[in-house]
């Protein structure tokens, strides 16, 4: 089910979806890290990484909040061109 699903996709939406995949485990692995450190040294100031890793999660809900805004113009120049060709085609 799910491999019908990618194969639906276009290459650009796969595109997004693997690099957007690759940062978020990468941020989910710093964070699982981030945190078994603080608790294993709680001595140290983990303020700096947290801070990071907030600034690459707004960034990534950015970048993605712009993927799907182009998708969406995209789809509605489609269908509006497929209404301009309808209404030229009925006399």
């Amino acid at each position: 089910m799910a491999a019908r699903r990618l194969r639906d996709r276009s290459t650009t939406d796969l595109l997004v979806l693997l690099v957007g995949g690759t940062v978020c485990l990468v941020i989910v692995l710093t964070t699982v890290t981030l945190i078994i450190s603080a608790v294993l040294a709680p001595e140290r100031d983990e303020s700096a990484a947290a801070s990071q890793i907030g600034d690459i999660v707004n960034t990534m809900i950015g970048l993605l909040a712009g993927f799907l805004a182009g998708r969406s113009e995209t789809a509605l120049r489609k269908a509006q061109r497929t209404e301009d060709e309808e209404e030229e085609t009925v006399p």
